[in-house]
């Protein structure tokens, strides 16, 4: 066999019997799995329960329409971001013109989330977009309900005043007996709205903030339209008045580039660039103890007999990259699993952006991947190299990682708030970077002219730092004495090749 293929295979069975290989590939996904179950336990219930007592008749339905308009307008904000997540809005507008879910926006009015229910919300606009989903595409799951409305408990009655009423509900409001959660109970006066007549409201501090509010916003426009009417305003002409909104003309980037699309096509490459920092280290950290124990237990002088310390330093980058793309595989199929069989914000975004590569990208991604691991590791491996201990390696390590760590984490976040901004397009051709702002920018749009060129760039940074840190790797392997300084390190990388 090819010796470099045997000190690959050695060093990927090494590396991979060892405890340490099992939990870092176990990590993640166990992290990810507990973090999972500890918010299903520790999360507040979904839906809170409110009780509504109306003695006058006037108010409550108003209160009970404004808690499912509230909702609704939830169910349709989900709904249009359903249908710009899989990519369908222009096929949704073409279905039904009219439709106020084929126009994703920021906000929908009272109006619109009416003519929403009355066109039959949600079954209906599904009906409709079922056809135009491609293949694969997850079920639209409705948002869970928040507040749902529970009858008045056996043997209260609202006839009896605040007081009275208060007291009756002072069991369920303890959480003793009746619905639970309840959020809150609403008492409202047979002559409120008179001077000093005020509703009153019991909450148990259960997600009741949106609640009060929904009440105190209806309770004051009943009140204000009864003023208008008072005053000789007719009924219609005081809600036309209330109602009026100013009117606004929002011109929305084309479907497909705006900033939420954006971000759900680069959720798989950003992944991929953190991914990628985190399994250099990792990977490289294991290289790098595994070659300093070789040279101080000698080990190193019986396979340089055997073969040559270029084709050593090529079989462990092989061996180690393998071990790389086994945690990358394990991981990625961890995460692509937890898409497919929970439901919830993973699968909601993790399937689209999975969705959302196409060959090109995937090879990109390949490619920008494996040279920046190959970067990464052969800093690590030279390092190894000429350091006799873990102490000595701490010396070049740190300026290493905080050189790489920094810059990418700087650009990864102005990413978010400018894909297209100087810092990612400048790191794309800075040749140490160049694999992580790639893969970070694939999803946001590149130019084929910065593919082309990036990549060419890339390759012949590889090669040549694999030139100069084979120098370094073969002048440093059995040698003695004080690890070189910087300096030193430059000679030897600029040293001519010996014959």
């Amino acid at each position: 066999m090819n010796p470099i293929l045997l000190v690959a295979l050695r060093d990927y069975r090494q590396t991979a019997a060892t405890r340490s290989f099992r939990v870092t590939l176990l990590f993640l996904p166990i992290i990810f799995a507990l973090s999972f179950l500890a918010q299903s336990l520790i999360r507040p219930p979904a839906t809170g329960t409110y009780i509504l007592a109306d003695a006058s008749g006037s108010y409550g339905a108003r209160i009970d329409q404004r808690v499912e308009r509230e909702y609704q307008r939830d169910v349709l904000d989900d709904l249009a971001a359903y249908v710009q997540r899989w990519n369908v809005t222009q096929a949704s507008m073409k279905a039904d013109p009219q439709a106020v879910w084929a126009s994703p926006q920021n906000g929908y009015s009272d109006t619109e989330v009416d003519r929403f229910i009355a066109a039959g919300g949600a079954d209906a606009a599904l009906r409709k977009i079922a056809p135009l989903l491609p293949a694969g595409a997850s079920a639209f799951e409705p948002p869970v309900r928040p507040f749902v409305k529970a009858p008045l408990p056996p043997g209260v009655s609202p006839g009896e005043g605040a007081a009275q009423f208060g007291s009756a509900m002072a069991p369920y409001l303890n959480g003793k007996s009746g619905p639970a959660p309840l959020a809150l109970v609403i008492y409202i006066p047979r002559d409120f709205g008179q001077p000093g007549v005020s509703a009153r409201l019991w909450t148990t501090g259960r997600r009741s903030g949106a609640l009060i509010d929904m009440v105190r916003d209806e309770l004051t426009q009943a009140v204000k339209l009864n003023a208008f009417a008072a005053r000789g305003l007719s009924s219609a002409d005081a809600a036309a008045i209330e109602n009026m909104t100013p009117p606004l003309e929002i011109e929305a980037p084309p479907a497909g580039t705006a900033r939420g699309q954006v971000i759900m096509r680069s959720l798989v490459p950003m992944a991929l660039a953190y991914l990628l920092l985190v399994t250099a280290f990792i990977t490289g950290g294991m290289m790098l103890q595994g070659v300093i124990e070789e040279r101080s237990n000698r080990l190193l002088e019986s396979v340089l007999a055997c073969i040559r310390p270029g084709q050593l330093m090529a079989g462990k980058l092989l061996g180690l990259g393998a071990i790389g793309l086994t945690l990358m595989a394990v991981w990625t199929a961890c995460a692509v699993a937890a898409a497919m069989f929970l439901k919830g914000t993973v699968g909601d975004y993790l399937l689209p952006s999975l969705a959302a590569l196409q060959p090109w990208m995937i090879a990109a991604l390949l490619f920008y991947f494996l040279a920046g691991y190959l970067i990464v590791s052969m800093a690590f491996l030279a390092i190894g190299s000429v350091s006799n201990s873990m102490q000595d390696a701490q010396a070049y390590l740190m300026p290493v990682m905080m050189t790489l760590m920094l810059p990418v984490i700087l650009m990864m976040g102005s990413l978010f708030a400018n894909p297209g901004g100087v810092l990612p397009r400048l790191m794309s051709w800075i040749p140490v970077y160049t694999p992580f702002a790639m893969l970070a920018r694939l999803g946001s749009g590149v130019s084929p002219g910065e593919l082309l060129g990036t990549g060419a760039l890339l390759i012949v940074f590889v090669v040549l730092e694999f030139l100069a840190l084979a120098r370094v790797f073969r002048a440093s392997l059995l040698a003695t004495g004080q690890p070189p300084r910087l300096a030193g390190l430059v000679r030897l990388m600029l040293r001519p090749p010996e014959a």
